[in-house]
């Protein structure tokens, strides 16, 4: 293939990467069924019976997915959870494992409800404190292996967003707001 690449005109390489480099469009179809179905089993189920406040405000995609770059072969998602309530950073830190851990059994769960488009399976994290938790979904007809990493976060933006929607002057927006950004400028002199 590096041999087509470097006799490849640069006026063919979009044909070029489309039909060397680029999966399947069947393919696209199924993982964006499979991810649409994640994102919203995320937000709207996976912490729905839990005993703690924290519910997920929002799911960003990163990663060759969401740049609509799958490479034939194998691909990455990079899924940020993004939680409403935590109370600081430091509160995300100390009760990460806690939510890596929920959202692993509530995707066991989901697993024995849900039939996939593509094989799904959860990897088993050899780390005790883990960052994130990671699951890949393989599509064998296809020859297609997408591989998963999900990352509890605190959404600073949604307490801001909230504030927003209410109706307070400008300053008492800014006032709560700034804190939650992790900005003191009362403190530190801005």
């Amino acid at each position: 293939m590096s041999k087509d690449l470097g006799s490849t005109p640069a006026w063919k390489l979009d044909e070029f990467i489309e039909d060397h480099l680029l999966g399947d469009t069947t393919f696209l179809t199924e993982i964006r069924a499979d991810i649409s179905f994640l994102n919203d089993f995320l937000i709207e189920r996976c912490f729905q019976g839990a005993t703690h406040r924290l519910r997920v405000s929002r799911v960003v995609m990163g990663g060759s997915y969401n740049q609509y770059t799958v490479l034939k072969g194998r691909s990455e998602v990079n899924l940020m959870v993004f939680f409403n309530n935590f109370t600081s950073f430091e509160n995300q830190l100390k009760r990460r494992g806690e939510f890596i851990e929920e959202i692993r059994k509530q995707l066991f769960q989901l697993q024995q409800e849900k039939e996939f488009k593509g094989k799904f399976e959860i990897q088993s994290s050899e780390k005790p404190n883990s960052r994130s938790l990671s699951f890949k979904l393989s599509y064998p007809q296809f020859q297609q292996e997408v591989e998963f990493d999900v990352q509890p976060a605190r959404d600073a933006l949604w307490r801001l967003s909230n504030i927003l929607m209410r109706g307070h002057s400008v300053m008492e927006k800014w006032h709560v707001a700034l804190p939650d950004l992790g900005l003191h400028p009362w403190k530190t002199g801005y």
